[in-house]
């Protein structure tokens, strides 16, 4: 009887160090993910969110986008390293100020959040905030696609941007380049995408014998495909706009339209 009671007794006790440890070790992790996601939190580094015009083939402004900047000692804006740390909470107090700036046209306003931000717990609020401000414009939610890049939770994330559809929000992938590991990164996004953009940076070829595994021409087939949109950005000058004429890619972006602006100024 008391070799039984013993058992019982140890058994509890493994039971209870388990739940210890189990509960140190997320704490730690909890405090150790503070300590390091929170650089753009504080409240001491200037950020602001500048905008730029995309327009039309025919250069009818079509919508903005929302880049965010950062203050340098030499009186620059630049942007910001560590985008992934800027708590959401933060980038809807910045976006407050750029929102009073904005016109009321029913055109597109596209904001760039990073994986972490679009699978946190205020996602869903952030939505449902920035649609409420921005009426009539339409709210995109962009996310930086970097090839090979390993994302964790896929299925939430997938869920996370089906409830932000639901609201309205459109969703748009940005920076799909040239390399074969740019679309392997995002077909299983696929079923969300509403637009592609792609940058005139990643195709510009460093001499003619330089080989792109996928190029504009391909992009262009596979949004037409998918039903989705093609936006071309990193426009600068009248070659790049003839190339986006030639290929019949009618959204566009870049320098040529207009750089960043300081909407507060």
């Amino acid at each position: 009887m008391l070799l039984d009671d013993l058992k019982i007794l140890l058994f509890w006790l493994t039971i209870l160090l388990l739940i210890s440890s189990a509960v140190i070790i997320g704490i730690y992790f909890y405090h150790s993910r503070q300590r390091s996601n929170n650089y753009l939190g504080k409240k001491e580094l200037e950020l602001r969110y500048f905008i730029q015009k995309q327009v039309d083939h025919t250069g009818a402004l079509i919508g903005y986008e929302c880049l965010l900047r950062q203050h340098q000692p030499d009186g620059s804006w630049q942007l910001p390293k560590q985008l992934d740390t800027l708590p959401l909470q933060r980038v809807i107090f910045l976006l407050e100020s750029t929102f009073k700036s904005l016109p009321t046209e029913p055109i597109q306003l596209s904001i760039n959040l990073s994986y972490e931000q679009i699978i946190s717990p205020e996602f869903d609020y952030f939505v449902r905030w920035a649609i409420s401000k921005i009426t009539p414009m339409k709210l995109a939610v962009e996310l930086n696609v970097l090839p090979n890049e390993h994302y964790a939770h896929k299925r939430y994330f997938l869920n996370c941007i089906q409830r932000g559809q639901a609201y309205g929000m459109l969703f748009e992938i940005d920076h799909v380049g040239a390399d074969n590991a740019d679309l392997s990164s995002i077909e299983w996004m696929m079923p969300v995408i509403n637009t592609l953009k792609c940058s005139m940076r990643s195709f510009r070829k460093k001499n003619r014998t330089e080989w792109l595994d996928l190029n504009l021409q391909f992009w262009h087939r596979f949004a037409l495909e998918k039903h989705i949109d093609l936006v071309l950005t990193g426009i600068e000058n009248d070659e790049d706009e003839a190339l986006a004429e030639q290929l019949h890619i009618n959204l566009r972006q870049g320098y040529r339209f207009g750089r960043p602006v300081n909407p507060l100024q």
